[in-house]
């Protein structure tokens, strides 16, 4: 937040050494000002943020276990949720996003410094387009590759 003060160039006020948040500057003074947090917002962001995550941990547990119940009354075998090739999809997936961030690098590395509107230097864009990429081409090589395996 800035207060601006008028006055005059020749004589202005006089401030001393320790003051270091005030400028003066063409007749005018500039007096910074810090806003002060408060102990409630500290403490209301990290509560938040455990709430949520928790919040939706809670939600995929239960809805896990209502499924799972749901389909024990209706007589039919609860591990028809359980997905027998999960890890080789999580793995598949983790080596495509790190092939993505290997080739993003490989990417910001060659394009040009400055592009039309002058500053193209620090765009974290390659990474994004790269990881995104990969990440998808893993999931869609994991589904032919457990497609194969069940038809054969």
């Amino acid at each position: 937040m800035l207060f601006i003060r008028e006055c005059s160039l020749g004589a202005g006020p006089n401030f001393s050494d320790g003051d270091r948040n005030r400028y003066r500057m063409c007749g005018v003074v500039w007096i910074r000002t810090t806003k002060q947090k408060t102990m409630s917002q500290d403490f209301i962001v990290p509560v938040a943020m455990f709430a949520m995550i928790f919040g939706c941990v809670y939600i995929g547990v239960t809805s896990k276990h209502r499924q799972r119940m749901a389909l024990i009354e209706k007589g039919m075998d609860p591990k028809l949720l359980f997905e027998k090739y999960r890890s080789l999809r999580n793995g598949m997936l983790m080596a495509g996003i790190g092939v993505g961030l290997f080739f993003g690098y490989l990417m910001d590395r060659s394009m040009p410094q400055s592009g039309i509107d002058g500053d193209m230097g620090d765009t974290p864009l390659p990474y994004f387009i790269m990881t995104l990429l990969c990440g998808g081409a893993a999931l869609i090589g994991h589904h032919f590759l457990v497609r194969n395996k069940q038809e054969g």
